[in-house]
């Protein structure tokens, strides 16, 4: 089996929070700590750079973070714009994406879809859970950054519609896998 990939990790924390009402999602509690925290420490264990993308609260996320990546467009453009932001900032050849609302990543999920993904280390991965794609947990080669950048500033938005373009692997779990779970209300936080 092929090593795993070592790669740029980016952690997306840079939306408005609008179905928290506003929170920043990144600093939702998680285990008695911000969950991006938590996440972090996961996604230096994988042996990389931690970038955390951000548009708010810099101060808080530069302490958990190698580098801090901003959107470069004003009023929170979406993920794909911290997907470039990021990819933009990337130093190796690969850069995982993580989005900071999937709390329940672990690990070892972590090393068997880096371990996938470095069997075709030219192309995207991503996860899939039945005929689900999860975008915002993806591997992305740095050499796309020029493909990004086109479809960027021909308006495209969407990081599904972008990363399905350029043929992506699939990292297949289970359409109920708990650990994919995201925190998109109030109530996903409760229990953190």
């Amino acid at each position: 089996m092929p090593p795993s990939l070592v790669p740029t990790a980016l952690l997306l924390a840079g939306g408005q929070g609008s179905r928290l009402g506003g929170r920043d999602k990144g600093l939702m509690p998680f285990g008695g700590e911000p969950v991006a925290a938590h996440l972090g420490r996961l996604l230096r264990a994988l042996g990389g750079e931690l970038l955390i993308s951000c548009n708010r609260n810099q101060a808080v996320y530069a302490a958990l973070a190698d580098r801090l990546v901003v959107d470069e467009e004003p009023d929170f453009p979406g993920p794909l714009a911290g997907i470039l932001a990021g990819l933009r900032s990337c130093h190796s050849g690969h850069m995982l994406v993580l989005a900071c609302d999937m709390s329940q990543v672990d690990l070892p999920l972590l090393q068997g879809f880096l371990a996938h993904a470095a069997k075709t280390p030219q192309r995207p991965c991503m996860v899939r859970t039945g005929d689900r794609w999860q975008p915002l947990l993806c591997v992305i080669p740095q050499a796309l950054l020029p493909q990004l950048e086109a479809a960027w500033q021909a308006g495209q938005r969407s990081p599904l519609r972008w990363l399905l373009a350029q043929q992506p692997t699939a990292f297949e779990l289970p359409a109920a896998d708990p650990r994919l779970h995201n925190g998109n209300c109030p109530a996903d936080w409760t229990q953190g």
